[in-house]
């Protein structure tokens, strides 16, 4: 079932085109994995399309919101062959669509799907302007220790992991003159960062946005976020986020500066099954 309904990754980017403006934002990861000619696509040409960078890559598959039974079992046919050539993949699928879906695969593969992250997607059309305090900069080399300070409390606080600091260095490093990357200043002090991680033709994905668990609570990351968004908007480019569903006061934040719910996305592990979920 791997080379059933393999498509091309140009087919793959011309369906994805294909989808509705709120399905593609919601989406909007698989532009990135399609970008890549090498990567894997299948799709039965309207229910699903599933893509993925390489077999050790996670997967990312739009389901169609009236997906038929057939089309289904297919769609699970194929995620579970994914999962059975990298059993440590994770699989990321509408919420909506994507439960029953997964059923299928367990029973394909004897595993247990554990839902690992719920994820809102948002797109900012408008930005509802905060009060300013501070002021957007491009990271320098002296930044390199705040940038590496503010990965890792991202890391461990909301993914719940740590970040070696040789890692958090090396993305600081990296960081300084890349142009994604923005900070917010404060009386001479980084504040707060977030990157623009990733643009599509019509789409910018904003991600990594944090603010110094000192600083918290005083608007930081809303007022980067929403300048980072007036200033890709006023390129053409609409923002874009995903934010964890379990964190309401980061989904209040970026609603509260105008970005809008238009989908729902939710990553999947799966378990030996008795293992727990």
């Amino acid at each position: 079932m791997d080379r059933a309904n393999r498509i091309s990754a140009a087919d793959a980017r011309r369906e994805l085109a294909r989808l509705g403006e709120d399905q593609r934002v919601t989406m909007n990861l698989m532009e990135l994995i399609l970008s890549g000619d090498n990567a894997l696509a299948w799709s039965n040409g309207g229910s699903y399309l599933i893509c993925q960078s390489d077999p050790r890559t996670p997967v990312w598959a739009w389901l169609a919101p009236d997906i038929g039974d057939s089309a289904a079992a297919r769609a699970a046919d194929i995620l579970a062959a994914c999962a059975k050539r990298d059993p440590g993949v994770h699989l990321h699928v509408p919420t909506a669509a994507g439960a029953g879906v997964l059923r299928l695969v367990e029973g394909r593969t004897g595993r247990t799907a554990e839902k690992v992250m719920d994820m809102n997607a948002y797109v900012c059309r408008r930005v509802r302007e905060p009060v300013y305090r501070g002021e957007l900069s491009a990271p320098g080399e002296a930044d390199r220790p705040a940038m590496a300070s503010l990965l890792r409390q991202l890391a461990q606080d909301g993914e719940h992991q740590t970040i070696p600091q040789e890692e958090a260095d090396g993305f600081a490093a990296a960081m300084v003159g890349a142009g994604i990357l923005s900070l917010w200043r404060d009386d001479g002090r980084v504040c707060a960062m977030a990157m623009v991680a990733h643009r599509a033709e019509n789409t910018a994905r904003i991600n990594t946005v944090v603010t110094d668990r000192a600083l918290r609570g005083r608007g930081y990351a809303g007022m980067l976020t929403a300048r980072l968004c007036r200033d890709l908007l006023a390129e053409g480019a609409v923002p874009m986020l995903y934010a964890d569903a379990a964190n309401p006061s980061s989904n209040r934040a970026y609603q509260k500066i105008g970005f809008e719910k238009v989908g729902e996305v939710t990553e999947y592990r799966l378990a030996e099954s008795g293992a727990g979920r």
